[in-house]
């Protein structure tokens, strides 16, 4: 994705989510938040977006359930999956989910800006 874009980071946890947009607005990327999928949702109904970047461990909907709204929306749109509970989850079920890349937490900040820029 190209600097400038737009990004909708969505995860639970506001540190976590400031961190990010801190992150990636230093790396010339504008960045949208929400607190959960629903929220997320609400947003991209909203604003054009270029990149999700989604927990997968939410209340109200989790990140699989998003990337499949989201995906059924907008099926070119790119959606990076973070999360530090895969193990409660099966994988088959994250992948058919149509996420484009997969990072555990605590995230390695090189590998997922990496990831944004070959998305």
């Amino acid at each position: 994705m190209k600097i400038g874009g737009r990004i909708l980071v969505i995860d639970d946890n506001p540190e976590a989510r400031e961190l990010l947009k801190t992150i990636l607005s230093e790396k010339g990327y504008q960045v949208l938040e929400a607190g959960d999928g629903e929220q997320a949702l609400e947003v991209m109904s909203k604003s054009l977006i270029h990149m999700a970047i989604v927990d997968l461990d939410m209340p109200k909907m989790n990140g699989i359930e998003f990337s499949k709204h989201a995906k059924a929306a907008r099926p070119d749109l790119p959606i990076i999956m973070v999360t530090a509970y895969s193990q409660f989850y099966v994988p088959a079920d994250i992948l058919a989910s149509g996420i484009d890349a997969f990072l555990q937490k605590p995230l390695d900040l090189g590998r997922l800006l990496k990831a944004i820029e070959q998305l």
